[in-house]
């Protein structure tokens, strides 16, 4: 096992106008139990006053960024950084003191082509936590084995972005940070799944505090929307189709999700070849000019014969997903060779 305790962390905070909340994010970095770090505190473009009301610290580096924007920002302190592990970090979230630690040994037990994320708790001072938001962060902490990930890859981002532990040398080999319409997290995630990285987390405790608020970056920019989200995911599934020699599929879902789905694939030349659902009211009908297939909630293997060669699940009701998964691999089908959740 390589010694990655002996190692430098060099930790990315890219920061704009993250006000009350920023001196509690870099206190939660400097006071790692792993000390041997620094923390690159990227301005990108502040105008609250928030870092220089920060205290010294010899770990500390502010450095500008070169232009606004996240992607600028982070691929300067990449440039900047000295330490060959890269750690994510934002301005408004709060690090366990073990963060690091515990990341490192995970990352000291994986290959180089490896992608440490760590499980998290969403918590908000100025409002409660939604329904909704506790079951994304119980699904968010569920996904943590590489397979685990790995087949729920295209559903959401199972690795959120201030959560991020690597190697420098791989994230340089996948070109950094790339500027897109969306997430730019996400998009890198993909251009490392397409590469073969391996995406884990820690087994045991959350990692890391996730504040969310009403100006919280993904709640406000329009590259966090889930459309764009989508359109990413075609963006990437398009690719890893090509490369798999399919230029055809079968989408199970005719709601808005495999609407759009199907039309970001027709501009990759992915044809559709059909529909799925389990609504006996779309019986005879077809959409987009193919046919919808009907199936019961235990189809058999001959019911799913229209799934070739690949189905596409595009159903965003999670319990729906899950029960739809079940079916296909009771029935035999295989996750990953016979179809891919997708949302």
């Amino acid at each position: 096992m390589t010694r990655l305790n002996e190692h430098g962390v060099s930790v990315l905070m890219p920061v704009h106008n993250a006000g009350e909340y920023l001196g509690t994010a870099v206190d939660s970095i400097l006071n790692q139990t792993h000390q041997k770090l620094e923390l690159i505190l990227i301005d990108d473009h502040s105008t609250d006053g928030s870092i220089s009301k920060l205290n010294k610290d010899s770990r500390l580096r502010i450095i500008k960024s070169p232009s606004k924007g996240i992607v600028p920002a982070l691929n300067q302190g990449i440039a900047e950084s000295t330490y060959p592990i890269i750690a994510r970090m934002d301005g408004d979230d709060i690090s366990l003191p073990n963060r690091l630690s515990s990341q490192l040994t995970t990352l000291a037990n994986a290959s180089n082509t490896t992608i440490i994320g760590a499980k998290v708790e969403i918590f908000s001072d100025d409002h409660g936590i939604t329904h909704g938001y506790r079951r994304y962060e119980s699904w968010i902490n569920q996904q943590v084995s590489a397979t685990e990930i790995c087949h729920n890859f295209w559903v959401e981002s199972c690795i959120p972005h201030p959560t991020m532990m690597m190697y420098k040398s791989a994230l340089t080999s996948l070109g950094g940070y790339q500027d897109t319409p969306w997430p730019e997290d996400y998009d890198l995630w993909c251009r490392a799944h397409l590469a073969g990285y391996k995406f884990v987390k820690p087994k045991n405790g959350t990692l890391l505090r996730w504040r969310d608020y009403s100006k919280r970056t993904s709640r406000v920019d329009q590259r966090y929307s889930t459309d764009q989200f989508l359109i990413c995911k075609a963006h990437y599934l398009s690719k890893i189709l090509i490369e798999r020699q399919i230029n055809q599929c079968a989408i199970w879902g005719t709601g808005p999700t495999g609407s759009k789905l199907h039309n970001l694939l027709s501009g990759y030349n992915i044809d559709v070849s059909a529909f799925i659902d389990v609504n006996l009211k779309l019986a005879g009908r077809k959409k987009y000019g193919k046919p919808i297939y009907l199936v019961g909630d235990n189809p058999s293997r001959d019911d799913l014969s229209v799934i070739k060669p690949l189905g596409l699940i595009a159903v965003s009701s999670w319990g729906a997903r899950e029960k739809i998964r079940s079916a296909l691999l009771n029935a035999g089908l295989k996750e990953l060779d016979d179809f891919i959740v997708v949302a």
